[in-house]
Order: C-alpha cells, then sequence, then structure tokens
C-alpha cells in the first residue's frame, strides 16, 4: 500500500536517477566526505576547487484533505507539497551554471506522475516547476548552514501533488 513516506522516497528516487552532473544533498542526512565537494582542473591539478552541488528538500503546503466523498478505503486524499531543488555553485562565479542545472532538474519532474506502479490508487503528480533568480541560503530553510558566504544558490521548485486512496 502507498503512503507519503513512500511518496517522498519516490521524490529522492527521482532525482537520484536522473542527476549525475553533481553530488547531492538530502534533508536530515550528512553528506559522505569530502564535504563540501571538490574538482581539480588540469591547469591546477594539485588544488582542489569547490565543485556545485544540489540539495533537496520536500516540503507540504495547507490544503490538502479529502477530495469528495466515498466510503472508507475508497475515498481520496492529497497532500500538496513542494520539490525544492537548491543549486550551489562557488561564490563569484557567476549564476549561469545555476540557472542551468536548476533548469534541467525542473525538467526532471516536469508535469510528471510516479510513485503509480502498485496500482492502488496513490502516486504523485508534478506540476510545472519555476526557477528563481538566486541568491544566498534563507536562515527560515534547512539550508542556511551554507549561509556562510561561499556559495550562490538557484533553487528549483515544482509543486507536487500526493494522492491516497484510503
Amino acid at each position: 500500500m502507498g503512503s507519503y513516506s513512500g511518496g517522498k522516497a519516490a521524490i529522492r528516487q527521482r532525482l537520484v536517477d536522473n542527476w549525475t552532473l553533481t553530488r547531492i544533498a538530502f534533508q536530515n542526512k550528512v553528506p559522505e566526505a569530502p564535504w563540501p565537494p571538490t574538482v581539480t582542473t588540469p591547469q591546477a591539478p594539485d588544488v582542489e576547487m569547490p565543485a556545485p552541488w544540489v540539495f533537496l528538500e520536500i516540503s507540504t503546503m495547507p490544503g490538502g484533505g479529502m477530495r469528495g466523498a466515498g466510503k472508507p478505503g475508497q475515498q481520496v486524499w492529497t497532500v500538496y507539497g513542494f520539490v525544492m531543488v537548491h543549486v550551489f555553485v562557488p561564490a563569484d562565479t557567476g549564476d549561469e551554471i545555476a540557472t542551468e542545472y536548476a533548469e534541467t532538474i525542473g525538467e526532471i519532474f516536469r508535469g510528471k506522475k510516479f510513485y503509480d506502479e502498485r496500482d492502488d490508487g496513490c502516486y504523485v503528480r508534478t506540476l510545472a516547476p519555476r526557477v528563481d533568480e538566486g541568491g544566498p541560503a534563507v536562515s527560515a530553510s534547512d539550508i542556511e548552514w551554507t549561509n556562510d558566504g561561499s556559495w550562490h544558490r538557484v533553487t528549483m521548485s515544482c509543486p507536487f501533488e500526493y494522492w491516497h486512496l484510503g
């Protein structure tokens, strides 16, 4: 039987399966070392430089609940939320790569239906993604720990609906 936690896991897995250009950090999980990620260049192979990375954040919003009527076990329930993928690039490197990455990640989620392979009436449906103009990490977010002046952030946000038959 599907569940909201399973829907969240499916969102995470969709990103993991379709995004390979950078490392991914997740809510309430310490990233594997080395952190932050680094890269070397042919011009300076002995010097490690900060590398772009992304952070997945899933949040719900008010407004979900029962959709319509029905007998218990045959009622449709919804949870509304946002998939947010924050793309971080080193400060003072411009926002072109961050914006490009955010747009590409948005296409991973644009208008998709998934987590429906069980055929039990539960699934995740995503809508149209939006890419913001970027800036530092914000203090109200789970990503405030990145706001040390070393990173520029561009966020892709995509509304989703989790549908549950129960």
